[in-house]
């Protein structure tokens, strides 16, 4: 039996995946790239089927269609279109040129398949051409007359492939429905988890904040804590300099005016020897407790009042009349008039000397 397929095909990707499928199937196979070079084939070598492309170059489907079955030679020869129109009108002109059945690209394998043995099992049993007597039918449709000549069982099979398609693109549609509906329920379920992965890191970041806030309002009353304790530790490192330096003038105030200036009448008296000795003892003791006082000024300074002395004291470890003010809760004029009357007592008034300098150089 002859099992040869003819299929006209301009698209060689779509022509080779046809040829693939028939051949697998048992089908010899022959391919021509338009009607023209269908029309040659199909001379001379009388195929079982020939299926053809609707949309080609030079001669299409239909015009294909239309001279196969216009030769009485050809005409018995069944003939499926392939096209991508799904449009009514393509029906009825499948009809008007002859042709036996229609299936809409891209096609199901399976689908395509089962029509071809269907046209082999009816030329097992002798397929019967159209009756050259077949009633002429005119169909108006979107404005456009058509005329089909074609008899019951032609027509028939095309309202059966039509419907055919019709049930695959259905089945088709709704399988694509539940794609898409797993589909949507994956990406719902996604952004679901991702919502939720968002609020959590949103949270996170929102304590993170919280924490940093915290932090930073402890460290301001740390800060504010340690500038409290330094203004405190200030003011009782200037009241402890300060009871220092009252607490040293005492001491030398009461030496020079309650101690030795008894200590130098004894000496101005005859006394035994011993006990001038003693006296003598007596004085420089005194002069040992008040040595660290004096920080090695000469006796010079001697005759300075206790406030002087401690003027001439802080003058000599090199503190500025400002910080001398502060230490002895003094004005800035009463120091500086302290200084001045040091210079006067030290006989350097008029004289462009340093009076830090000239202390220490009594050292």
């Amino acid at each position: 039996m002859n099992n040869d397929i003819v299929i006209v095909e301009d698209s060689l990707t779509q022509a080779e995946r046809l040829r693939y499928t028939l051949e697998e199937h048992g089908f010899h196979v022959l391919h021509a790239r338009n009607g023209q070079e269908a029309l040659q084939l199909i001379s001379n070598n009388q195929p079982a089927i020939v299926i053809s492309d609707i949309i080609m170059p030079e001669m299409d489907g239909f015009e294909l269609c239309k001279r196969i079955k216009s030769d009485p030679l050809k005409k018995a020869t069944p003939v499926i279109l392939l096209t991508v129109l799904s449009d009514s009108r393509d029906i009825i002109r499948g009809l008007e040129c002859g042709a036996d059945n229609f299936i809409t690209k891209p096609y199901d394998e399976e689908n395509l398949l089962s029509r071809i043995q269907y046209f082999l099992t009816q030329r097992e049993h002798g397929y019967e051409a159209p009756c050259e007597s077949a009633e002429e039918i005119e169909i108006l449709i979107g404005g456009q007359k058509y005329s089909i000549t074609a008899d019951r069982k032609r027509i028939l099979n095309i309202l059966i492939s039509t419907y055919e398609t019709a049930v695959q693109k259905n089945r088709d549609l709704l399988r694509a429905q539940q794609e898409l509906r797993i589909l949507n329920e994956h990406l719902e379920n996604r952004v679901q988890e991702r919502t939720q992965e968002l609020m959590e890191e949103i949270a996170r970041r929102r304590q993170v904040e919280e924490d940093l806030r915290r932090q930073e309002q402890d460290l301001r009353v740390k800060s504010r804590n340690l500038e409290e304790v330094n203004t405190t530790l200030h003011v009782l490192i200037k009241n402890r300099e300060m009871d220092r330096i009252d607490q040293e003038q005492k001491i030398l105030s009461n030496c020079k005016e309650l101690i030795l200036p008894y200590v130098e009448q004894l000496k101005k008296q005859k006394l035994p020897p011993h006990q001038m000795t003693c006296v003598e003892i007596i004085e420089a003791n005194v002069q040992n407790i008040i040595s660290p006082f004096l920080q090695s000024l000469s006796s010079e300074l001697a005759h300075l009042s206790p406030k002087e002395v401690q003027v001439a004291n802080l003058v000599k470890e090199g503190k500025t009349t400002k910080e001398i003010s502060e230490l002895l809760n003094l004005s800035i004029r009463s120091v500086e008039s302290h200084r001045d009357n040091i210079r006067v007592k030290l006989g350097i008034s008029n004289e462009k000397i340093n009076l830090r300098s000239f202390l220490l150089s009594l050292s």
